[in-house]
């Protein structure tokens, strides 16, 4: 069983980067799953603050699972994938 979270970020750009980088860093964050959520101007508009966020998924410990994967490990040879 697995649980939804999300993981936030945030990342700070000068606006004197411009535009260009800007959007090329964000769409690099996008193929890493992230999405921007929130941006905001700082430091008398010389900055911008990106927020973002990832759904992340957190698997729920299975005792039972986990104990026939160690054995079935112990009585098979090398990778069985």
């Amino acid at each position: 069983m697995s649980k939804k979270s999300y993981e936030h970020k945030y990342v700070v750009y000068s606006i004197s980067d411009g535009p260009k980088v800007i959007t090329e860093s964000l769409n690099s964050y996008g193929q890493e799953g992230w999405f921007l959520s929130n941006m905001v101007t700082i430091a008398n508009g010389e900055n911008l603050v990106a927020w973002m966020v990832k759904e992340t998924e957190i698997l729920d410990p299975n005792p039972k699972k986990s104990t026939e994967d160690k054995i079935n490990s112990l009585w098979t040879e090398g990778d069985s994938e």
